[in-house]
């Protein structure tokens, strides 16, 4: 059989020639990537110096074998070389941690010129104590992007790494916002293990036994010095022969927390006096140490245990720790507050407010339906009580022989008083006195009378004749006897002369003592006005009754004008002007303006000449009283505030002006 190579035009007949071919293609085309490595002669390039700090200096460098960006962490260039073998321990310590939170070592080797260095990841972001120094000077940013709840959610992740760190028995021993980085996008790295040690590890390799051992990776001094951070070390650390263990660091995480709290370090000043105040224990509670911050007091219970003295006394474990600030962020009471029941209450709520509020609400619904049950019972008991009574009444009058004569002078008592009071609402105190007089010359121990004389005299602010008859009237439950007659008394002090008037500020404190009474003090009120000459100080006191009459009208206000004649009143909370004939009349304004209030009704100011009306903003209720005004001639309104029907209405002779209620207008 012939043997016929392919058509060399055919799709098939390319491959053919390339497989004929193969032993001639160089390395270079087959596997580019391996070519490439294998030249690589220098690894790491473009060295960026990015910090220096302790014994190291770090750099930015490109790893041409990975093609990415590490760290690259080598001595000072006059590092003596008794720092060598530490520098390498830290690394090869760090390596032994397998950690999402605690950073990568990559690699660990000595350069050209014999000198170590290791790899690590390439840290973003800021340190914790960058990010502290931001948030104490308020930066905007940081602020809003680390509320306390965000670095809590920090600080469990730092709680996280060092509790793992724990487990395969490795302490860092250097605990602090400085060797914390926290990087835009959530992640966490706990760095800088230089001073740290392993726990007694015994297993069956030699070079780890030799290489890391305990005391080799943890002496207390380097140089003379102690190794640490004062103002971040526990007790322990600072005596040479005191024993380190995982509470150590326990003391270094709540520094850390009593940083995040306060914004400060625990403990400031020189190194000396920092060393023994942590020794003694002298910790400021975070509360006081930063007065101006809510700081959360079963935080503050958490950071004073991990920071005691005493290791027994302190969180046992980095988990432990952690757990209790898991509890703080899921709104449970922490173990170390020792909370009561109220907290525990508090806590509950916070953490179902809705199904609390849900239950709350149906509570209250259950109990409005039942207190207006019971009402409506007491309700009808009363009344039926009310009717037993009278018929017990009358049944005793009629058999102790008392005659129609003496039921009627009752009933006439009363009515003596109701005609009292409406002589007072109309300024006739004469007409009140005699009528009071003549009541009294029939019956002169009638309690009725003599207590509508006493109060009669306290409104003319005859108080010495109002003490005497108020202490042998009758007392009434619904009444303010008790108020009255202590003022009588000692009004009678102040003003020993009946026949003198109160002053402006007499007449203030005394609306202001009888408050809640309203027609009480409107009687006081008018009767005062009716013999106060000065028109302004008639203002002043107008102003107290309208503010007792309108208890939630607060930032209102009250101008008048005598020149004028112009008063103007309004605010919110303003929503009426008389609790009986207008106390205003005093003023005798032409112009009133009460734009801007709540005031639905003027029928009780049509008794007195306005010309001038504003009404804008008022909740007007109609405008049939309107058409009492007589004398009105303008009256100015909000667009829209009448219709077409309520402003053919009023008068041919009123100019209506309607224009918007605005501030500059107000003003």
């Amino acid at each position: 059989m012939d043997e016929r190579k392919p058509d060399p035009t055919s799709k098939l007949a390319s491959f053919y020639y390339v497989a004929e071919d193969y032993e001639q293609v160089e390395e270079k085309e087959i596997s580019p990537s391996l070519y490439a490595i294998s030249r690589i002669s220098e690894r790491y390039e473009s060295a960026e110096f990015l910090a220096s700090g302790g014994m190291k200096q770090v750099f930015k460098v490109y790893d041409a074998r990975c093609k990415r960006h590490v760290a690259m962490a080598t001595l000072h260039d006059d590092a003596p070389v008794e720092l060598c073998d530490p520098f390498i321990h830290e690394a090869w310590l760090t390596a032994l941690l397998d950690h999402p939170n605690i950073i990568t070592i990559h690699d660990v080797g000595v350069d050209s010129q014999n000198r170590p260095y290791f790899t690590m990841d390439l840290k973003s972001g800021n340190s914790l104590s960058e990010l502290i120094e931001k948030l104490r000077a308020s930066d905007p940013e940081i602020v809003s992007r680390y509320p306390l709840e965000s670095l809590l959610h920090v600080f469990v992740k730092i709680c996280d790494a060092i509790a793992y760190a724990h487990s395969i028995q490795v302490l860092h021993l250097d605990l602090k916002p400085a060797n914390i980085q926290v990087g835009p996008y959530g992640e966490v790295l706990v760095c800088d293990w230089g001073l740290g040690r392993l726990l007694g590890r015994e297993d069956g390799l030699e070079l780890e036994r030799r290489l890391l051992h305990p005391d080799l990776l943890s002496s207390d001094t380097l140089f003379g010095q102690t190794r640490g951070t004062p103002g971040y070390m526990a007790p322990e650390q600072i005596e040479k022969d005191n024993e380190r263990d995982a509470r150590t660091d326990v003391y270094g995480l709540g520094c850390i927390l009593y940083s995040i709290l306060t914004l400060q370090c625990p403990l400031d000043g020189e190194a000396e006096a920092v060393l023994e105040n942590a020794k003694l224990g002298a910790i400021t509670p975070p509360s006081r140490r930063a007065a101006d911050r809510d700081i959360p007091k079963s935080l503050e219970a958490v950071v004073l245990k991990a920071m005691a003295v005493d290791p027994v006394c302190r969180y046992q474990s980095a988990e432990t720790l952690s757990q209790d600030v898991r509890r703080y962020l899921t709104g449970f009471a922490t173990h170390a507050e020792d909370a009561g029941v109220l907290t525990q209450l508090g806590l509950l709520y916070r953490r179902n407010q809705r199904f609390c509020i849900t239950v709350l609400c149906a509570v209250l619904v259950m109990l409005g339906g039942a207190t207006w049950s019971f009402w409506k019972l007491a309700e009808k008991e009363r009344i039926a009580s009310a009717a037993r009574l009278e018929a017990e009444q009358t049944l005793m009058l009629y058999e102790a022989g008392i005659g129609e004569l003496e039921k009627l002078s009752f009933q006439n008592a009363k009515s003596v008083e109701r005609a009292v009071i409406g002589f007072h609402l109309y300024t006739n105190g004469r007409r009140s006195e005699q009528l009071l007089l003549a009541a009294l010359d029939a019956e002169p121990d009638n309690p009725v009378y003599l207590r509508s004389m006493g109060e009669h005299y306290f409104i003319m602010q005859r108080f010495n004749q109002a003490a005497e008859y108020l202490a042998r009237g009758e007392k009434r439950n619904e009444y303010p006897d008790q108020i009255v007659c202590d003022l009588a008394r000692e009004y009678s002090l102040l003003k020993p002369n009946d026949d003198d008037r109160l002053t402006v500020e007499q007449m203030v404190d005394l609306l202001g003592r009888i408050r809640g009474f309203d027609g009480f003090e409107a009687m006081i009120v008018l009767n005062d006005q009716r013999k106060r000459v000065d028109p302004n100080e008639r203002a002043v006191i107008i102003q107290e009754h309208l503010r007792s009459i309108n208890p939630h009208w607060h930032d209102g206000w009250f101008e008048y004008d005598f020149a004028s004649s112009r008063l103007r009143i309004g605010g919110k909370g303003l929503t009426r002007l008389a609790a009986s004939p207008s106390v205003l009349a005093g003023l005798q304004p032409r112009a009133l303006d009460i734009s801007g209030s709540e005031i639905s009704d003027l029928s009780s100011e049509t008794g007195y000449a306005i010309k001038n009306l504003d009404v804008r903003g008022c909740p007007l209720d109609g405008v049939h009283y309107l058409r009492r005004f007589v004398h009105l001639k303008k009256l100015v309104i909000h667009p829209g505030q009448l219709t077409q029907k309520e402003l053919a209405m009023l008068p041919d002779s009123v100019e209506v002006i309607q224009e918007p209620l605005t501030l500059q207008t107000d003003g």
